[in-house]
């Protein structure tokens, strides 16, 4: 094993993935993956800035075996911060992910259920004064893309091997969307059948807190996998 076989080992070591993953992930074959690390062939150069980015190391360390002085990255860390100060009041730089092709068909798809919902609830209102009984189809849409969001995010197999390599488990959101989506239907079918608005915002409580639970416990059972396979 040479030095780059030794660092990409590590490097992947630390994300928490196995080779199968981290070649799913890179477009590559297991067997091209093993034979980095084993120092049998290094990769094509096309393949080396996304590896590092990948890794969130440069190519340069990449191409050396090891990361550059700690040193000299803590000095350049404050100024750093200071300039990124404001971004990072309004984003969360653990949460940044690749959008993928497959996001921007769900949001077009949902933004035309939206407006189409809206378009047909001013329709509805402005010309029979059906403004009362009709706003339910405005909750009806916003369900419908809740459905569709949760669809494409578990058939988005690229999303869900960012999700992994981040050690987070991809399926965790999706099923807290369908708890979510299960309490806002049922809040509804109660407030309109019942008339039990008040008492049945308590629905919303349980399951933010059934959401709260599952996500640490779906994470944990990613990163045993992920132990378990290395």
């Amino acid at each position: 094993m040479n030095e780059f076989g030794e660092f990409f080992c590590a490097l992947r070591k630390e994300k928490g993935m196995t080779q199968a993953e981290i070649a799913r992930l890179l477009g590559v074959t297991n067997k091209a993956v093993s034979k980095w690390e084993t120092g049998d062939t290094l990769p094509d150069t096309s393949m080396l800035k996304p590896i590092a980015e990948t890794f969130g190391v440069t190519v340069d360390e990449l191409l050396n075996g090891r990361r550059e002085n700690k040193a000299k990255n803590e000095e350049a860390k404050p100024e750093q911060e200071n300039l990124n100060f404001k971004s990072h009041l309004f984003t969360n730089e653990k949460d940044e992910e690749k959008e993928t092709w497959l996001d921007k068909v769900c949001g077009v798809v949902c933004a035309l259920v939206m407006l189409s919902g809206v378009i047909t609830y001013l329709i509805l209102g402005s010309l029979y004064d059906l403004w009362h009984p009709y706003w339910i189809i405005l909750a009806v849409c916003g369900i419908c893309c809740g459905i569709i969001g949760i669809v494409f995010d578990f058939c988005n197999r690229e999303k869900c091997q960012q999700k992994i390599a981040k050690g987070e488990n991809p399926y965790t959101g999706g099923a807290c969307g369908i708890i979510m989506l299960v309490c806002v239907s049922v809040y509804l079918i109660l407030g309109i059948t019942l008339n039990l608005w008040h008492p049945s915002w308590i629905i919303f409580v349980i399951g933010g807190c059934v959401c709260g639970i599952l996500a640490p416990i779906g994470n944990l059972l990613i990163a045993k996998n992920n132990s378990k396979n290395n």
